[in-house]
């Protein structure tokens, strides 16, 4: 299994593979900073959005969308294949 690459946003921590409960949608995630890549993007710093603005567009929401709810609720990891 191959090490995930270095956020190229902030630098301080690695990507790790999230995905969506309500549909299954993957991307990428730096929990340091919460920059968020979609599979089909490039991973670079051009390429990020931020999971903020990302939930609260799936949820139809302007703002925070963290005020009535975690990222459990929202979000998993994708378990390791191995």
């Amino acid at each position: 299994m191959s090490t995930p690459p270095i956020c190229p946003r902030c630098g301080q921590d690695r990507l790790h593979r999230y995905r969506f409960k309500s549909d299954g949608a993957a991307f990428s995630l730096c929990t340091e900073c919460d920059s968020l890549w979609w599979p089909q993007t490039t991973t670079d710093i051009a390429g990020a959005l931020f999971l903020d603005d990302v939930v609260a567009a799936r949820l139809g929401e302007e703002g925070n969308p963290w005020t009535t709810r975690v990222w459990a609720d929202v979000i998993e990891a994708v378990p390791d294949e191995g």
